[in-house]
């Protein structure tokens, strides 16, 4: 589906009851807040028009909290298959946005998979990111069905619909973001691996 290809509907393979009935469990306050534009997209490798974000972007219209879920055994064996991705060193957030909110328009960075570092202490640039991007998939995985004004948008096409257990890739290097324009909070689960 345009710019995030649609990998099919997974709700036969990923347990989205108990996944559900986990996030809802875990108290607000216990979330790990965020806001890209003040922290990850001040990485001074990033591109030069997500360095500025923090111009327009700020506590009051682009944060999120964030709850890491890798070793809860979301993933069955049939979801790795499916995906084509290894079972070793997956990484998997759920996240929650609140109504008013963005995340801008950004390029993965994966700093919650890789780190910013690499193993001989030296940052990832730009060009590193697009080289290991091709070895990476990171699937959006809606933990609702689409609600009014929930979007993710890249820069020529945006997603407005979806069933819950609809799966979508957010393919390394595409510009993308997201934006609860409605009036629920939305809730997706990230999932980050290296390609089998």
């Amino acid at each position: 589906m345009g710019s995030f290809p649609y990998l099919g509907n997974f709700t036969s393979i990923l347990p989205f009851e108990k996944i559900i009935d986990h996030y809802k469990s875990i108290p607000y306050d216990q979330w790990i807040f965020k806001c890209s534009p003040l922290d990850e997209h001040t990485y001074k490798y990033r591109p030069q028009e997500e360095l500025e974000h923090s111009l327009y972007y700020n506590k009051n219209n682009a944060v999120f909290k964030e709850l890491v879920v890798r070793d809860l055994n979301f993933f069955p064996d049939d979801w790795f298959l499916s995906v084509g991705a290894k079972k070793e060193g997956y990484q998997a957030k759920i996240y929650l946005t609140k109504p008013g909110n963005t995340e801008p328009p950004h390029k993965d960075f994966f700093p919650g998979f890789l780190g910013h570092t690499k193993e001989n202490g030296d940052n990832y640039t730009q060009d590193d990111i697009n080289l290991l991007g091709k070895n990476i998939i990171r699937c959006w995985i809606p933990l609702m069905n689409s609600k009014l004004g929930h979007l993710l948008f890249s820069e020529d096409y945006a997603l407005s619909s979806w069933k819950l257990g609809d799966v979508f890739e957010l393919p390394a290097g595409v510009t993308h973001g997201f934006v609860n324009a409605g009036r629920e909070d939305r809730y997706v689960l990230v999932f980050t691996g290296w390609r089998s």
